[in-house]
């Protein structure tokens, strides 16, 4: 297999330990912050969910990006994307930053605005 092949399959690998991880600090939360619910609708979108606020992640494996959507209550869904790197990382606004400090961003990014929070 030339490295071209492989690297689809890293992404992919990547992407589902992010969503382990999701799913581990989702679980974390909710001790703290009220529910925190992640749910997948395919392999490659998984949505989580506290309060009003729902934060929709969609991974593109051919190209490494996750496009995400987020949506509380009332207010217009915010958006953007990022990618993830074969070295276990993800680049968001030019920041490479683990995958663990990106999953825990996430999620308290719903949890804070569940809260009332930005």
């Amino acid at each position: 297999m030339t490295a071209a092949a492989t690297e689809p399959m890293i992404e992919t690998e990547l992407w589902v330990s992010f969503v382990s991880m999701l799913r581990s600090y989702a679980a974390a939360a909710s001790l703290h912050a009220g529910a925190v619910h992640i749910s997948m609708t395919t392999e490659n979108t998984v949505t989580i969910t506290s309060g009003a606020t729902q934060l929709e992640m969609n991974f593109a494996p051919q190209s490494s990006l996750i496009h995400w959507t987020k949506r509380t209550g009332s207010h217009p869904p915010i958006t953007g994307s990022f990618a993830i790197e074969p070295e276990g990382a993800v680049r968001i606004d030019g920041v490479s930053r683990d995958l663990d400090h990106a999953a825990i961003d996430f999620i308290a990014s719903v949890t804070d605005s569940a809260k009332g929070g930005a």
